[in-house]
């Protein structure tokens, strides 16, 4: 029977590991036209859609896969690609156009051939990716612009 301590020493190892690994991973930047990219973005739309109440498309900042996680970062628009007016969603008491971002960052994974949303932020106004880093042990170049 291990001690609690090479319980915990082995957990730490596993962890180092796991992190290693994801490191060690390349960023695949999804290209348009790609039908991951559809996939992805097809999930992510649901709840944005649902929220504005109104049909978007997005405008792709970042859409970046690392093994089976993968981070989005889009602008919502309008069916004919216009911004958005958030004074006319339900956000519009909230909403500050020149505080507020008008982007939508989403974490995913994927499970066999399907993605699922870990963790999203609509109109985000600070880095809440630096949390999803520290809580799923992901490589901060998963979120960033190279």
């Amino acid at each position: 029977m291990l001690s609690r301590r090479s319980m915990l020493a082995a957990l730490a190892l596993t962890a180092v590991s796991a992190a290693t690994r994801a490191e060690a991973q390349p960023i695949i930047l999804v290209p348009r036209g790609a039908p991951e990219r559809k996939a992805i973005l097809d999930v992510v739309r649901v709840p944005v859609e649902r929220r504005l109440g109104i049909k978007v498309i997005f405008e792709v900042q970042r859409l970046a896969i690392l093994g089976d996680w993968a981070f989005a970062e889009v602008r919502p628009r309008t069916e004919a690609g216009g911004r958005i007016d958030y004074r006319r969603t339900r956000y519009a008491r909230d909403y500050v156009p020149d505080l507020d971002s008008d982007l939508v960052l989403t974490l995913l994974r994927r499970s066999g051939a399907s993605w699922t949303i870990v963790q999203e932020a609509f109109l985000p106004t600070d880095v809440v990716w630096e949390e999803w880093v520290k809580t799923y042990r992901l490589p901060r170049r998963l979120f960033l612009q190279e």
